[in-house]
């Protein structure tokens, strides 16, 4: 590196290439182990049988109080607070007369409770097996600022922190590369060679 004028935006590349990839590891370990399960799903879920399913966890009786909400989003918090089962959730479909359907989400293994509201029955499923892969898998497609609660939205804005820093890594990446003349030429074939596969693969995709 040399020194002068640029040694300033030497060291901040440096800092910024380091410390924001020593903070983020643990999510960008999460990403790359549950991508690489995406990417064998089969081979986890037929030869290791851990496609995850859908076992009753419990199943009652239900049936509501003149006080109980009549707006579905304001039911299903009813119906999970009667669980105890408190927390991120969403409702599945459109909800009918005859039936409600909410997805509690949870890393340990998603909830899906039923409200069949004709028969005042709750039917509580949960997914098992737990294992690591399920939760990689649910802890990378963890995202968005939708649902209220300290944890989730704390992971939304690591996922936008993510999606920044990897912007920087690959500004800083070519910056840091470019400020040592005896590896340009390396170093452009790999930068060249990248996006040349890059920008075919693309094409070939959208045929």
């Amino acid at each position: 590196m040399g020194n002068g004028r640029w040694t300033p935006w030497d060291r901040l590349m440096r800092t910024l290439h380091l410390y924001t990839g020593l903070f983020l590891a643990p999510w960008m370990m999460v990403y790359a182990l549950s991508a690489f399960c995406l990417n064998h799903g089969p081979w986890f879920t037929e030869r290791l049988h851990l496609a995850p399913r859908w076992e009753v966890a419990r199943e009652m009786v239900f049936t509501p109080d003149a006080g109980f909400p009549q707006v579905p989003e304001e039911q299903a918090k009813a119906i999970l607070k009667h669980l105890g089962l408190e927390g991120p959730h969403n409702i599945i479909g459109d909800p009918t007369a005859g039936q409600l359907i909410i997805f509690r989400l949870c890393a340990a293994g998603h909830y899906r409770i039923t409200w069949q509201r004709q028969r005042s029955r709750l039917l509580v499923e949960r997914q098992r097996p737990f294992s690591f892969y399920s939760f990689v898998n649910a802890m990378h497609f963890q995202h968005g600022y939708t649902q209220p609660y300290l944890a989730h939205l704390t992971w939304a804005i690591i996922v936008d922190a993510i999606a920044i820093s990897t912007v920087i890594w690959v500004i800083s990446g070519i910056y840091l590369w470019a400020r040592r003349p005896r590896e340009r030429l390396l170093g452009a074939v790999c930068l060249v060679g990248g996006m040349l596969l890059f920008v075919g693969l693309a094409i070939l995709l959208c045929l």
